[in-house]
């Protein structure tokens, strides 16, 4: 059993890591040496760029932010892929480039999977994510043995891009969760409550959400490197969302709120501090940074 994964970021790396631990050969593609260091380190081999090598892999999986590199990885992929090779993009892109990686990637008969996850690095790292897997149930079905190692659950969302679709409606809750968590801290804060007390009490209680678990202790901190999920990366799966709902042609006043927090906090913080340094934005409005 092998899998090739191209991109070794936040998410790519934890996907090997977890891969090995459970005995599968991994080979992986990054041009940054620093993910293609850690995974010689965990045991796996690496290539600076996609080729032949990927026609050996049991599956294939894509873990890229940037939606050029996307195109020009799943054009790629099409070109040196053999007929029937399963393929899982795993990443949060608007429907459109989904629909063009799969055109691609299945250009010479291998097969595209959409297979977005629901969750920040951190899980990614101890497999407590959600794949919302999507395409042909034979190609889910030959992936789930793999899958399986990365997650602790697998939706079968249906057609290729209902994945995508369901992510969609992941990350807008994210948002939302996000926010609540930093005004809620806000709030205690001008209470003079003391911070610690504050989330033992929601992370017990009926306020509690899995973003305030993960993000709360982030802005008591201050402390929003390195990222489990990144402003830079928000910025691009909010505009997506953003853009699903106009299409939609709904009413989302409190994604409206939410994005306009985002829109200060793209000038207000670095694009790599975790997405928890939305509470920022909430103490330079009232004057408390």
């Amino acid at each position: 059993m092998k899998v090739g994964i191209i991109g070794l970021g936040i998410m790519g790396s934890a996907y090997a890591a977890n891969l090995l631990k459970a005995g599968i050969s991994v080979a992986g593609a990054d041009p940054d040496i620093i993910g293609r260091e850690q995974l010689e380190i965990a045991g796996g081999k690496t290539h600076e760029t996609v080729g032949p090598w990927l026609t050996e892999c049991d599956l294939v999986i894509i873990s890229v932010a940037s939606t050029s590199v996307l195109a020009a990885v799943t054009k790629e992929l099409g070109e040196v892929l053999n007929p029937g090779q399963v393929v899982m993009e795993t990443g949060t892109f608007a429907m459109a480039d989904k629909l063009a990686a799969k055109a691609a990637v299945e250009l010479g008969g291998a097969i595209l999977l959409d297979t977005p996850v629901s969750g920040t690095g951190k899980q990614a790292a101890t497999a407590d994510l959600v794949i919302m897997a999507s395409g042909p149930s034979d190609a889910i079905a030959h992936a789930t043995p793999y899958m399986e190692h990365l997650c602790h659950t697998i939706m079968h969302a249906g057609e290729f891009g209902a994945g995508s679709k369901l992510k969609y409606v992941a990350n807008h809750a994210v948002a939302l969760h996000n926010c609540a968590a930093a005004e809620t801290l806000h709030y205690a804060d001008s209470l003079g409550v003391d911070r610690d007390v504050v989330y033992q009490m929601l992370s017990k209680g009926a306020g509690q959400s899995k973003m305030l678990d993960l993000r709360m202790p982030l802005m008591i901190s201050g402390n929003y490197t390195p990222a489990t999920a990144h402003m830079a990366m928000f910025e691009k799966d909010l505009s997506i969302i953003g853009a699903d709902i106009r299409a939609q042609g709904i009413t989302t006043p409190m994604f409206d709120a939410v994005s306009d927090l985002y829109d200060k906090s793209w000038t207000l913080v670095p694009q790599d501090y975790d997405t928890a340094a939305i509470f920022e934005v909430y103490r330079d409005i009232d004057g408390k940074v």
